[in-house]
């Protein structure tokens, strides 16, 4: 929008000055902006002419404007390196500023004296690449704080935040390819007694030994959330109601047999449900939820599938 709003009087100059052809490219990199910016704002990405139009643009004018206005039209150039570190993808931005640089340096020591043009070309480049660093840095701290809110700071699962749009993608996969998802929820026996007894220093280590041996089972496409104190949750991909029992109890022996606290057995409970054709994922998570409560009351230290529950209660 900003660009739209710089360029717009000088587009209107070139055809005022009689520079039809500068005014033309320039117009056309204005009304590219405006469609640009009318995209981001509904359809919030950035739309594919940007890249296949916008860029190339560009480039085409910034050439006619070194052969037409010499060092002048040099002077854009700086502009043009910036807006493409900010409307494209880095490595996008990347080549459409090699291509810049192609285009400018012939142009630099063909239309200016030499001793400048060679000045235009290196400071070109240096403006390219302190803008590449820059950007860097900042889609790294961009990425560190997406992380930073999303992850629970002691165990390094995911948080609560991200919950309620991936159970919904969850659903949403599983209904339309039919392959079967399950939950397994997954809640640490006696954790307030740990607490009590070995302080809560010790508490967070049972956590977050637990969330490594979660993590060292279950697989990388399988997403493992901290629900909250002593609850886990794992959405389980391209998994049935045994398959995941399956994991649920492997889980189970694992934390049993692993010395996390010396002298005093650490063990789960947890609780597996299977997505229902129309349901919500609220009604699923409720489920398992169920099923969890019941592991619970049979003893601890168990995994309760639905199906095992429904025989078992009906007994």
């Amino acid at each position: 929008m900003a660009a739209l709003l710089l360029l717009s009087p000088f587009a209107i100059n070139n055809f005022a000055q009689g520079r039809n052809a500068l005014g033309v490219g320039s117009t056309v990199i204005v009304v590219l902006l405006a469609f640009n910016a009318w995209w981001i704002k509904f359809r919030k990405r950035v739309p594919w002419t940007t890249t296949f139009l916008l860029a190339p643009m560009i480039i085409v004018f910034l050439n006619m404007a070194f052969q037409r206005q010499g060092i002048v039209g040099a002077l854009w150039c700086y502009p043009a390196v910036l807006s493409f570190y900010f409307m494209l993808e880095e490595r996008q931005a990347w080549i459409m500023n090699l291509l810049l640089v192609g285009v400018a340096a012939p142009a630099a020591t063909t239309f200016l004296e030499p001793a400048l043009g060679l000045r235009v070309i290196v400071t070109i480049l240096a403006v390219s690449v302190f803008s590449a660093a820059s950007i860097r840095v900042i889609n790294n701290q961009q990425r560190r704080l997406r992380d930073l809110a999303v992850t629970d700071s002691l165990t390094g699962l995911y948080n609560r935040t991200l919950l309620d749009s991936s159970l919904n993608r969850a659903l949403e996969q599983s209904f339309r390819s039919g392959s079967p998802t399950s939950l397994l929820l997954l809640d640490l026996d006696h954790f307030k007694s740990i607490n009590d007894t070995y302080g809560h220093d010790v508490g967070d280590e049972v956590l977050a030994e637990v969330s490594v041996l979660l993590r060292r089972r279950l697989r990388a496409s399988d997403q493992v959330f901290r629900m909250g104190g002593e609850e886990f949750l794992a959405i389980l991909h391209h998994t049935d109601l045994s398959g995941a029992e399956q994991v649920g109890q492997e889980l189970c022996d694992l934390v049993a047999i692993s010395p996390i606290i010396p002298q005093r057995p650490v063990t789960i409970s947890g609780g597996v449900a299977t997505l229902h054709r129309g349901e919500s994922w609220t009604e699923w998570l409720k489920r398992a939820d169920e099923c969890l409560y019941y592991a619970k009351g049979q003893g601890r230290n168990r995994i309760v599938a639905e199906a095992f529950r429904g025989v078992a209660e009906s007994a």
